[in-house]
């Protein structure tokens, strides 16, 4: 409804299940082989729920309606990797703190 509001097109495509190529399982036994695609899956992840979590229409990224797992899948994963985030509170006046809210997702 925030596009339609903002007036921007939108289109929608439709293909069929047998054009589609199912590499889900395939990238996931890639991610888990090597360690470096593992390390820089799981930083991306991280770096998204974070930026999620940080953005400022909070009624419209809601952290805490995020699915977990279905956003680690599209990173590759099987299942969620546990990951420490910041997020710095924008209510916090105290500048000195930097630290901000640790959320351990799982």
């Amino acid at each position: 409804r925030y596009l339609k509001h903002a007036k921007v097109p939108l289109n929608e495509y439709n293909f069929s299940n047998n054009k589609i190529a199912n590499v889900q399982s395939q990238l996931e036994k890639l991610i888990m082989k090597n360690f470096y695609l593992f390390k820089s899956a799981k930083e991306a992840y991280r770096g998204y729920i974070q930026a999620y979590a940080s953005h400022s229409l909070k009624n419209v990224f809601v952290v805490d309606q995020l699915d977990l797992t279905l956003v680690a899948k599209s990173f590759g994963f099987q299942v969620a990797p546990a990951v420490n985030l910041t997020v710095n509170s924008s209510k916090r006046s105290n500048k000195s703190n930097s630290k901000g809210d640790k959320i351990q997702t799982k």
